[in-house]
């Protein structure tokens, strides 16, 4: 047998052992994404990051009383930082809903804080399908205010049925003037959130306000405004 042949068998006998394992991890390696992805596909966190920011507060105010809370949504305009007050064992909790492409940052633990004493709760969080500065995740330690990020929302998600429970959501809801349809998911809207202005004066606008006209498309013609315009109308 020649010399270099005798060699690599040699080295194959001392290594396989070691190769064998690199190919296990290999293999759970890809088993765990795999897994990750169709929990994720499951969850329906994906619908979650289709939805405009009024549909998101629509969205919780539905799993928090899956969870069970007794839940009201605040105004849709001033809402002084909380989107919705859930109750749950004699505790009242305001949170602010942030549907958002981006980490949130300290503003919205801020102004979660702050909408306690407006309505009277004990304690507050912030709810995202994106993730936190670090700066956000200090300050929320400091101020005890709950932090949920896209992990924790979708395995909230999980246990109440996932992406099947979101469509038995949806069946149910009829458009009216008043309040759009719940769960719409993947409705068209016109405009960024950075990019949408007053028709009438041509101020910027925030994504709630944005989809707060659209919603109410026959009181406001289909026209976005700013507050001071929405009141003439």
């Amino acid at each position: 047998m020649p010399i270099l042949l005798k060699s690599i068998l040699t080295a194959l006998r001392i290594a396989w052992p070691g190769l064998l394992f690199l190919g296990i991890v290999a293999l759970v390696y890809v088993a765990v994404g795999l897994w990750r992805q169709r929990r994720i596909a499951r969850s329906g966190i994906e619908e979650i990051d289709r939805m405009t920011g009024l549909q998101f507060e629509q969205y919780l105010e539905w799993l928090f009383c899956q969870l069970g809370y007794r839940v009201s949504r605040t105004s849709y305009q001033g809402d002084y930082g909380a989107d919705l007050v859930a109750t749950k064992d004699g505790v009242k909790t305001a949170v602010q809903a942030k549907r958002s492409k981006r980490r949130i940052g300290i503003k919205a633990v801020q102004q979660a804080f702050v909408s306690t004493g407006r309505y009277a709760c004990q304690q507050s969080m912030v709810v995202t399908n994106a993730s936190f500065t670090p700066q956000a995740i200090e300050l929320a330690r400091a101020d005890n205010v709950e932090l949920w990020d896209r992990n924790r929302l979708r395995k909230a998600m999980d246990s109440v049925g996932g992406k099947r429970a979101i469509a038995q959501a949806i069946a149910p809801e009829e458009p009216t003037t008043s309040q759009p349809a719940m769960f719409s998911v993947g409705a068209q809207t016109s405009g960024s959130a950075e990019g949408a202005t007053c028709a009438v004066c041509g101020q910027r606008v925030s994504e709630k306000v944005r989809d707060y006209c659209l919603a109410n498309e026959r009181r406001f013609v289909g026209q976005i405004l700013c507050y001071r315009h929405q009141r003439t109308r």
